[in-house]
């Protein structure tokens, strides 16, 4: 499928009775907490600010960005946000694969939003987030170039552990390494094919950011499912070439 078709689908999807309403109910509690931690972000700078003082500031701004680099408080608080949004946004992003596929025409807000609390999917999706974590971290510090594609080549670990697991065989669980690796695999040939989908929603990505993301909960329904609409045709076709393979 082509970008465009991809995006089609999605609004298609959207357009099901109750299916926008749904999504974006489920996307409430998530948008939520990025409010609070942007929130709590702002406030720290704040009071950074004072601690080194605003007339310090404006005599030299390149010693404070270097001073506010060197505070771990924003790190610390960007670490935390992943992990507590991990559960809630996964839950939602496997929903919407999940509808792009078809395998459901309604969506409870509630069972999407905690989709991932049992013991099948909890402790395997943070395992996935350390090793990406970590993976992207040994990716940028060797340079900028390995640790984008590392970004693009992990990007389906989520989903893959999720098809993973419900795809689970003789009884022999799907680690989240696996699910990791198969990212990689996925996504040999596909990163350029991903980077230019996500650059033609560029437009809403700016809008969120010139809002302030005040209208997340709105517009995320539709880039959720446009991103599991990638994953869900990419899957296909890297099937297709397997069975094709000697």
């Amino acid at each position: 499928m082509t970008h465009r078709e991809i995006k089609h689908q999605a609004k298609a999807r959207l357009k099901q009775p109750g299916m926008y309403r749904s999504l974006m109910a489920a996307n409430l509690l998530p948008w939520l907490i990025v409010l609070a931690f942007t929130a709590w972000a702002f406030l720290t700078v704040w009071q950074i600010m004072q601690s080194y003082g605003f007339a310090n500031i404006v005599k030299s701004p390149d010693n404070f960005s270097d001073y506010l680099a060197g505070t771990n408080n924003l790190s610390n608080q960007t670490l935390l946000q992943s992990v507590v949004m991990l559960w809630f946004t996964q839950g939602i992003a496997f929903t919407a694969l999940d509808v792009m596929r078809g395998k459901v025409q309604r969506v409870s807000p509630l069972a999407a939003l905690l989709k991932t609390f049992n013991s099948r999917y909890f402790f395997g999706l943070l395992s996935v987030l350390a090793l990406t974590w970590v993976a992207k971290s040994i990716g940028f510090f060797l340079l900028v170039i390995p640790g984008i594609i590392a970004i693009y080549g992990l990007s389906m670990s989520y989903y893959r552990y999720y098809d993973g697991r419900q795809e689970e065989q003789d009884g022999r669980p799907y680690s989240s390494t696996t699910a990791v690796l198969d990212s990689w695999r996925l996504m040999r040939g596909r990163k350029l094919n991903y980077f230019g989908l996500q650059l033609s929603l560029l437009g809403w990505q700016l809008l969120k950011l010139v809002t302030l993301h005040l209208f997340d909960f709105l517009i995320n329904p539709y880039l959720q499912l446009v991103d599991a609409g990638f994953y869900a045709n990419a899957r296909l076709e890297y099937e297709v070439q397997r069975q094709m393979m000697p």
